[in-house]
């Protein structure tokens, strides 16, 4: 049986920078969906959307969010991209195994729990930090 992870946007999750908000709401909703697909009879065209949807995600708001780490010349910068690489790195490698054509339910329960644990310390560590940072820069 696999278990189901919920993800709800709350207010502890911001991190005072509006676009990077949206952003992490996003990876919040691209959670759920793949809860929904998986009560729902999980189908491969649905894992592959929820993939691209990742990608997507991942690299817009990883550029994005270095950029303005960039700009504000953050001391954690470089922790953060350790961080993202990982992440990206992870799913990349998930998201090969599943085209192999294979769905099994190991693989599913390894992205959610990777995901919602990435997405929670990630947000709630590294991400509140640089905002922070940020917001006493401006």
């Amino acid at each position: 049986m696999i278990l189901v992870y919920m993800m709800t946007w709350s207010d502890e999750y911001k991190i005072g920078l509006p676009v990077i908000d949206s952003q992490h709401k996003r990876l919040f909703n691209l959670i759920d969906e793949l809860n929904e697909a998986i009560e729902t009879g999980l189908e491969i065209k649905d894992v592959e959307k929820l993939f691209a949807g990742l990608k997507q995600y991942t690299t817009r708001h990883f550029q994005l969010e270095e950029k303005y780490m960039m700009e504000s010349n953050y001391p954690g910068l470089e922790e953060q991209q350790k961080s993202h690489d990982y992440f990206s790195k992870k799913f990349i490698a998930l998201g090969n195994e599943i085209g192999e054509g294979s769905i099994k339910p190991t693989v599913i329960q390894t992205i959610k729990e990777e995901l919602a644990q990435w997405l929670k310390s990630h947000v709630t560590g590294l991400d509140v930090k640089f905002g922070e940072y940020y917001l006493q820069q401006k």
